[in-house]
C-alpha cells in the first residue's frame, strides 16, 4: 500500500506532465497495472458492478461494496489509487461518511459525479442522464472536502451535465465545484478536438482529468495535446474489463468447441508468469525464513 497516495498523486499533478491511470476491478488485476509500469490505478464503479455482482453500472454497487473492493487493491500495490464514488453514496450530510471510509480504505481519492441517485454509466444509452443542482452538487462537494482527516486526500468533481444540457452548463457547474473546494474536475464528454478546445479555453484553476473511454473521441487524443488542455490525469476505464471480458469468452468458446485447453495454450499465461503476477516468490522467500522445513517426523 502506497503510504501517502494522496499526497503521490498531487506531487505528479504539480509537474505539469500527464499521468497514465489504468482501471482495475480486483487485486489481481490491479497488480497487472503496477508491473506493466503505470502510474496510478484507478477504480471503476461500471467495472466493479460486473465483477462484484454481474450487474451492469446502474447504481447497483453499495458503499461497503465499494469500499471492500478499494482496500483490498490499495492493500495490494504500492502506487496510489483513485476511486469511483459514484454519486458520493447520499447527500451533502452522509457524502461524509463515503469520505472517512475511503480514506481508512488507504486510496488517494474519490470521484463524485453529479447524476441523480439512480445514476448509470454515461455509456449506456437510452433514458437520458437526469443531474442534480449544480448549488446542490456543490454543497456535496463541500462537505466533503470538510470531512478530510488527511489534507491530501483529493475530492474529484465530475459533472454529467454536457450530455443532456450542453458544454456550457458543464463548464458553469465546474467552476461551482472549484469554489466549493474540488482539487480536480471530471467534465464528461465526448470527447471532440471542439469540446477540449472550450474546455481549455474556460480556464478552470485545477487540473483535469480525462475519461478515456474507448468508443469515445477522448481516447484518441495524444496526451500532450490533453496536457496542454489543462488534464493532469488521463484514465483508461475499460482496457482491462474489455479484454477480460473478450478472452476470457473466447477461450471458453474455444475450450466447449475442441473438447480440450491444447489451442489455448498460447494464449494463456504460463504457470511462471502467474506466480509472477500473484509476487510469489515474496512469500517462498518469507516462508524459508521463518518456517522450519517440513518433517513428516513432526506428525507422529
Amino acid at each position: 500500500m502506497s503510504k501517502n497516495p494522496g499526497a503521490e498523486v498531487r506531487k505528479h499533478l504539480a509537474t505539469g506532465k500527464i499521468a497514465m491511470s489504468v482501471s482495475a476491478h480486483d487485486a489481481l488485476t490491479a497488480k497487472l497495472v503496477e508491473k506493466a509500469g503505470f502510474e496510478m490505478i484507478s477504480i471503476s464503479g461500471n467495472a466493479v458492478a460486473a465483477s462484484y455482482l454481474g450487474m451492469p453500472d446502474m447504481g447497483f454497487i453499495t458503499l461497503p461494496e465499494i469500499v471492500d473492493v478499494s482496500r483490498r487493491i490499495a492493500a495490494a500495490v504500492d502506487i496510489p489509487v483513485m476511486v469511483d464514488a459514484d454519486t458520493g453514496y447520499g447527500n451533502a450530510v452522509q457524502v461524509t461518511r463515503t469520505v472517512e471510509e475511503f480514506e481508512r480504505a488507504g486510496v488517494a481519492g474519490i470521484i463524485i459525479e453529479d447524476q441523480i441517485d439512480y445514476k448509470k454509466c454515461r455509456m449506456i444509452e437510452g433514458g437520458g442522464h437526469p443531474v442534480v443542482a449544480a448549488e446542490d452538487h456543490a454543497a456535496k462537494v463541500e462537505a466533503a472536502c470538510a470531512a478530510r482527516n488527511d489534507s491530501d486526500f483529493l475530492i474529484i468533481a465530475r459533472t454529467d451535465a454536457a450530455a443532456d444540457h450542453g458544454l456550457e452548463e458543464a463548464i458553469r457547474r465546474a467552476h461551482l465545484y472549484i469554489e466549493a473546494g474540488a482539487d480536480m474536475l471530471d467534465v464528461e464528454v465526448f470527447g471532440t478536438p471542439e469540446e477540449v478546445a472550450e474546455i481549455k479555453a474556460a480556464r478552470l484553476s485545477v487540473p483535469l482529468k480525462a475519461n478515456m473511454d474507448e468508443g469515445k473521441g477522448l481516447w484518441k487524443m495524444g496526451l500532450d495535446d490533453l496536457a496542454d488542455a489543462g488534464y493532469g490525469i488521463a484514465s483508461y476505464p475499460g482496457v482491462v474489463r474489455y479484454t477480460v471480458v473478450k478472452a476470457v469468452a473466447d477461450a471458453l468458446a474455444e475450450l466447449k468447441r475442441a473438447g480440450n485447453a491444447q489451442n489455448l495454450i498460447p494464449t494463456m499465461s504460463s504457470v511462471e508468469e502467474y506466480f509472477d503476477a500473484v509476487d510469489l516468490e515474496r512469500y517462498m522467500a518469507l516462508e524459508a525464513d521463518h518456517l522450519k522445513p517440513f518433517d513428516t517426523a513432526d506428525k507422529k
